[in-house]
């Protein structure tokens, strides 16, 4: 079974949001999805993460 977790950054600097998607994803979490919309001037970054659960 696997765990998800969506995380959504907002702002002008794209590069800077990706990179920020990467870096702050959970421990053991893996980037499975980054979406990208311009909206109202700035950059929206929606990253789907997950990880296998040991359960």
């Amino acid at each position: 079974m696997s765990e998800r977790v969506w995380e959504v950054f907002h702002g002008e600097n794209l590069d800077r949001l990706v990179d920020r998607a990467h870096t702050e994803a959970p421990l053991e979490f893996q980037i499975e999805h980054v979406e990208v919309t311009f909206i109202h001037g700035e950059y929206v970054v929606t990253a789907i993460q997950s990880r296998e659960r040991s359960d």
